[in-house]
């Protein structure tokens, strides 16, 4: 997948970014996209050709142990609709879910405490928890 981020970035308009953050901001935005892609193709191949396996870890997991396309596609949604109210804590999943940085890593990139970082990882959480459930999705937690 990171090769596929990678040509992503080549094929565009070269970007300017003013400092690191932007950047990996923006880098991680395009990991979510090549995910949900990713798990769309395999859904659409008939009889199941293809699958992939993707297991949400489990402070992600917002109700259900299952990460199908469908649900991974519901979590692209509702992270649209978080970036709307605050694209500050979407941005936060998009680098600690989809590009893999601890809450230490992203503190430093954002000049925050590592404390307020996992405040606001819960507030992400609950808000997007409340959008997937808002959906349709499952009312456990």
């Amino acid at each position: 997948m990171l090769h596929e981020a990678w040509l992503d970035f080549s094929r565009r308009q070269p970007a300017d970014f003013p400092d690191r953050a932007r950047f990996l901001g923006y880098a991680a935005r395009v990991m979510r996209a090549i995910v949900i892609d990713y798990a769309r193709r395999g859904r659409a191949e008939k009889r199941g050709g293809g699958r992939v396996e993707v297991t949400l870890p489990a402070e992600l997991r917002l109700g259900t142990d299952e990460a199908t396309p469908e649900n991974l596609e519901r979590l692209s949604d509702a992270l649209d609709e978080l970036a709307g109210v605050d694209s500050r804590l979407a941005e936060l999943v998009d680098l600690h879910f989809f590009c893999g940085y601890t809450f230490a890593e992203i503190a430093e990139l954002r000049g925050r405490s590592e404390r307020t970082v996992q405040r606001d990882w819960h507030k992400a959480r609950l808000l997007l928890h409340r959008a997937l459930v808002d959906d349709g999705g499952s009312t456990e937690t």
